[in-house]
């Protein structure tokens, strides 16, 4: 739900296409909602996957590149079912009370490992190059190799350079290409020549083997080579509702794996660059542009990197900017080995670690002064203590603004969840703590 980038909300974003291992994931992601719910009522269990599945998918109608979808309301709602049917009859046979009991001692551990762990995620070489492309990867127009994300238009002319072109050669080139009238560039502005170029004066729509092995790794050899690239495209749309995002040009091997993707989101363009920083995926972060494309109308794109920022062009103005070389939190490159490419990890790192550490050193400070009675002043310790995580990792470890501002409001809100589910005992009543956390019947957390 962390947006990257925001649009006009409408209902014309939905769509319904079932797809099983995207309901599987539904299911799954909603089973713990379920659990967490199974000592109350299967209504409730229902009205609560319902309801945040409902929440989710609406947000999602005014962020870019999210495709809501009353099939995953379903799953998710059928998910937070599955979960609470299946804790249900583990509730039942479970015999004890139902409090997390921490004592004091395992609870005050809990600041140095928050510490640590802020720690852990600072250090990190940052990374924008072309390190991690994969020269197996294949180039085409119009779709993916899987075949699942298709693009209606048609290419006229394109063209990859190894160099960062600047924005009087871009504009040049979209002069040249306004004047011409046929869909061609007539003239070259960039003294180094283009790695790869093809004309297709009728038109192409989709082209899968559109370079030789042999092109293929001399365009591998010589981008990684010198960590720049150029990217121009001469095109027509000729639909405006197409999402996916659909593929113009790409250098990938499946719909999560590239190493740089042009595509087309309804009116708008967006841009994917493979970088140790932007992910396999080439999305975090992604350019995306405001509305640009018309109905069957040339238009003039040109994607340009240099080495640290990654730049989008419509009719040679600059519609998009992104600096893929800022300072980001980062996991231990050892501890990142251990999970799936096809994970989102990074925002597993700055939208789980940093709240997973706000929580522990709230949970440590509550150990060493005690839960306070007044609720407000609760609160108070819970959201200073993940202010506190969220201002080391924004100082140390972030230079851009807004994630740091993002980052900041998770570790206050994780500290301030913490709050909400203490509960206020006696401080000098150990027995009186020991026999209400036996008795109670409610879900608490009590730190003795």
């Amino acid at each position: 739900m962390i947006p990257t980038g925001l649009r006009h909300p409408s209902l014309a974003f939905v769509e319904d296409q079932f797809s099983p291992s995207d309901v599987i994931n539904n299911l799954i992601l909603y089973m713990p909602l379920g659990i967490a719910l199974s000592g109350t009522s299967l209504i409730r269990a229902f009205l609560f996957g319902l309801s945040l599945s409902t929440c989710a998918e609406l947000l999602q109608l005014g962020y870019i590149d999210r495709v809501p979808s009353f099939v995953d309301i379903a799953g998710n709602t059928c998910g937070a079912l599955a979960g609470y049917l299946t804790a249900k009859p583990f509730l039942k046979r479970a015999a004890g009370p139902r409090s997390l009991v921490l004592y004091r001692a395992v609870a005050v551990a809990a600041i140095p490992i928050a510490i640590l762990g802020t720690l852990a995620i600072l250090p990190h070489h940052t990374m924008s190059d072309f390190s991690n492309w994969d020269p197996a990867f294949h180039v085409a127009i119009g779709n993916e190799l899987t075949q699942d994300r298709p693009w209606s238009g048609t290419v006229s002319e394109f063209a990859i350079y190894p160099v960062a072109m600047t924005p009087q050669q871009i504009n040049e080139l979209a002069g040249q290409a306004a004047s011409s009238g046929t869909d061609r560039i007539t003239g070259k502005v960039s003294p180094v020549a283009p790695v790869v170029e093809r004309m297709h004066p009728e038109g192409s729509t989709t082209r899968l083997g559109l370079l030789s092995r042999q092109e293929e790794l001399q365009l591998y050899d010589t981008l990684v080579s010198r960590n720049q690239l150029t990217l121009v495209v001469l095109m027509r749309t000729n639909n405006l509702e197409q999402t996916g995002p659909a593929r113009i040009v790409t250098y990938s091997q499946d719909e999560f794996s590239r190493n740089f993707t042009l595509a087309q989101i309804r009116n708008t363009l967006t841009f994917r660059l493979r970088t140790p920083n932007s992910g396999l995926n080439g999305a975090n972060p992604a350019l995306y542009s405001g509305p640009v494309l018309k109905l069957n109308t040339p238009t003039f794109v040109a994607a340009v990197y240099d080495g640290r920022y990654s730049s989008l062009y419509v009719d040679g103005k600059r519609v998009a900017r992104a600096d893929l070389g800022a300072k980001r939190p980062r996991l231990p490159r050892r501890i990142l080995s251990w999970f799936p490419g096809s994970l989102p990890i990074r925002e597993v790192e700055l939208g789980g670690a940093e709240i997973l550490l706000s929580g522990l050193c709230a949970i440590g400070i509550f150990a060493l002064c005690g839960i306070p009675r007044r609720p407000l002043n609760r609160f108070f310790l819970g959201a200073l203590a993940g202010a506190a995580i969220g201002a080391i990792v924004w100082v140390f470890g972030i230079s851009e603004l807004r994630l740091g501002m993002r980052i900041f409001m998770e570790c206050v809100a994780a500290g301030l969840v913490i709050s909400a589910s203490m509960e206020t005992v006696p401080a000098d009543d150990h027995s009186r703590r020991r026999h209400d956390a036996l008795n109670r019947d409610s879900t608490t957390s009590v730190v003795k």
